[in-house]
Formats: C-alpha cells, structure tokens, sequence
C-alpha cells in the first residue's frame, strides 16, 4: 500500500513537474520566467542554495506591485519543499512562518503550505511554459 505524500512533498514534486528543480531538488538557474496567454508571468529567483522566490508581479502607478511573491525552502535530502514568506502588495499582507530561530507559527504555515500547492497546481493546469532562464 502507497503511502499518502504530504504537503511538502507535493510542493517539491510539483516544483520538478514544471521544471523549477530538478531530480535533486537543485534550481539549475539563477532566474526562470514562466508564461501563459492571458495570465501574468511567473517569476522564480534562486535565493540561495536552498531557497526559491515564486512571483506574479503587477504594476501600479510605475510600482513592481507582488500578487503574490513567496519564498520556499527546499529540502533537498527528503524531497521536501515549504513556505517561507508569504506577500501581497495590494492587500498590503507579509507573513513570515519563522519570524525567528525556533519559532515559527502553525497554523500560518499550514495555510501558506495548502496555497503554495494549490497556487502551484493551478499554475501547472494553466499550462504554463518557461518562457526564458538566466545563470546555468
């Protein structure tokens, strides 16, 4: 019997479906944009070794506005990948899951984890491509 994935096993598998890491879990650029007809553009920057920022990003009054912009860790050993930071710039939202070392809040990261794998999957159903890559 197959064992159900969790959460972050999903994000990490939906991460490799579109191309933002692969196998080992490494992003092998430095920046990847994401395109579908008639939807905004997917941003992803590697951040660090282990660490991505996925962006849809608006404009307002000449402002990059983000719509929104999370950063996700990557575990690259357990195949795992969770929010960090969550950002809305209209709605004027930051959530950060750990705001410092041994901290973290529950039930925000359960709630950013949910729409990380859902924002991810509708992204996937949207048909997105990579439209360019910078930094191999």
């Amino acid at each position: 019997m197959k064992m159900r994935r969790t959460i972050y096993e999903m994000i990490f598998a939906r991460l490799q479906q579109m191309g933002i890491i692969d196998e080992s879990g490494e992003m092998q650029s430095d920046y990847m944009k994401f395109v579908s007809s008639g939807l905004m553009p997917l941003n992803v920057d590697k951040l660090a070794s282990n660490t991505i920022a996925l962006a849809h990003n608006g404009k307002q009054n000449g402002d990059v506005m983000a719509d929104p912009d999370m950063e996700v860790r990557i575990y690259q050993e357990l195949r795992m990948a969770e929010a960090l930071t969550f950002r809305n710039d209209y709605m004027g939202i930051y959530q950060v899951v750990y705001p410092e070392p041994g901290k973290y809040y529950p039930k925000l990261k359960k709630e950013l984890n949910d729409f990380l794998s859902d924002w991810l999957n509708n992204i996937i159903n949207q048909s997105y491509v990579l439209a360019e890559k910078e930094g191999e």
